[in-house]
């Protein structure tokens, strides 16, 4: 970028600040001037203000009210000159309103009023409570007011409102902007551009998971390094008389946790237990297919066959509840009962996002190879019948010191299999949840069998029975 202008702080205009919204602009800043290093920045924000007039149809109204673009007294390229005239009157500073810190770099600069006409979620008009002393905006530098300028071209628009995706880490804030201005760029190149970039999904959390998936296959420092971000969409409208935003955070330890699935080791069981939860109320009764990993839904005498990326878009259980921290336990556990599903998983997951003891997994993983020890399809059967019966801690401790204890005595075993500092520090330490404990064990339990392909037919056919009674998808 051709830097023409004294009275612009050029580091500033692309300089991280904190500020989701200007941060994001400030890289569509960057990205913009690498590709047209010829233009300065009064040139830059013809360029993009040409694109939003005429390209877009000027259709920012989720963005700005009543902005030189959006206010209906102007007309065609009475909106890209009122605009550029704006601008030009920040860079020149006839239009500052004092001196002071501005509110999103923290430097101190002349300042200019910013309201929702000029800036992404702030108060003016009737919403001045947003702001100390009542006053009709905030104040913003010039170069803050600029970059708010491109954030549009750095956002995506996901089920009717604005995405923007932000991060702890400035990679994958820069990611994120890199690939939607791309999109837009190609979309202009090819003439199908009508407004800001649509989203490839439909649904906040598997947009995330997806922008993960780019991430970990793009940025080697991400799928092998000792980075672990945090990572937040910015889902929201500036619209008329009901602006809103919802936020959707997806911690640090999440993120390792889902990294850490997508090695070779874990990737295939991990995508077919996750992938068999997508979810769409007008395909009711569709099944996923393990072999095919298409979903296939029987229509009178035809099936209809729904590839990965139609059923992407539906909702996916899994995914939900790992953004919105809600336990996947149970989700696995009826997935244990028919599948095999690599115990280390479960193990990671108990441990990076539950908090379980380790100590507390391996003395788990060992009682479910003592209560499978004998390959009798009876007694197997009796003691899972007896564990999905314990509805308390009462039963589910009468459970270990019966089948585990007293039994592992009467087979002369010389060390005891549970010792009391085991019981009371590992299987029911203070502050345990009880039920936890026995879903653990029966998954420990029905892995086992699968490793030692001890599920018998019989068992096969009680385990269908069961599992149909539970309900994947409310």
């Amino acid at each position: 970028m051709k830097q023409n202008y004294k009275t612009v702080d050029y580091e500033w205009l692309t300089k991280a600040t904190g500020d989701p919204f200007a941060d994001a602009g400030g890289y569509a800043i960057e990205y913009l001037s690498e590709k047209f290093p010829e233009k300065d920045i009064l040139e830059l924000i013809d360029y993009i203000t040409t694109i939003y007039v005429k390209k877009w149809g000027g259709k920012l109204d989720a963005f700005f009210l009543n902005s030189k673009i959006t206010n209906n007294a102007f007309k065609g390229n009475k909106k890209i000159e009122e605009t550029k005239k704006y601008f030009k009157s920040l860079v020149d500073e006839s239009e500052s309103i004092e001196f002071g810190y501005c509110r999103v770099t923290g430097r101190e600069a002349k300042l200019f009023f910013a309201g929702r006409n000029n800036s992404v979620m702030t108060g003016s008009g009737k919403l001045i409570n947003f702001h100390h002393f009542f006053q009709r905006g905030i104040s913003l530098s010039k170069e803050a007011l600029i970059r708010i300028h491109f954030v549009p071209f750095a956002c995506q628009q996901l089920q009717g409102k604005i995405s923007l995706m932000q991060s702890s880490n400035r990679t994958l804030n820069n990611l994120f902007v890199k690939l939607t201005v791309e999109k837009n760029l190609h979309e202009i190149g090819v003439g199908l551009s009508e407004g800001i970039a649509k989203s490839d999904y439909k649904k906040p959390a598997n947009a995330i998971f997806d922008f993960v998936d780019s991430a970990l296959s793009q940025l080697a420092e991400f799928r092998e390094g000792n980075i672990l971000p945090s990572l937040t969409l910015y889902h929201f409208t500036n619209f008329g008389a009901t602006p809103e935003i919802q936020l959707y955070q997806l911690p640090a330890k999440v993120f390792l946790f889902y990294r850490t699935c997508l090695q070779p080791r874990f990737k295939e069981d991990w995508q077919k237990f996750v992938r068999s939860h997508y979810y769409d109320g007008k395909h009711k009764g569709a099944k996923y297919n393990l072999q095919s990993g298409k979903f296939e839904l029987v229509k009178s005498k035809e099936t209809e066959v729904i590839d990965f990326d139609d059923y992407k878009q539906w909702f996916n259980r899994i995914l939900n509840k790992l953004l919105i921290d809600e336990n996947i336990r149970p989700e696995i556990l009826r997935w244990s009962r028919k599948h095999p599903f690599n115990f280390e998983i479960v193990s990671i997951y108990q441990q990076n996002i539950i908090g379980m003891k380790k100590e507390t997994i391996l003395k788990i993983k060992e009682l479910a190879a003592f209560l499978v020890r004998e390959e009798d399809a009876d007694k197997i059967k009796k003691r899972i019948k007896a564990l999905d019966g314990a509805k308390n801690a009462s039963a589910l401790r009468r459970f270990i010191l019966k089948d585990v204890v007293a039994a592992n005595y009467v087979a002369m075993n010389e060390n005891p299999i549970v010792t009391v500092d085991d019981y009371v520090n590992y299987l029911f330490p203070d502050g345990s949840y009880w039920a936890e404990i026995r879903d653990i064990l029966l998954i420990a339990i029905y892995q086992e069998l699968h490793e030692r392909d001890l599920i018998s037919e019989e068992l096969k056919v009680e385990l269908d029975s069961e599992v149909e009674e539970e309900v994947i998808n409310d």
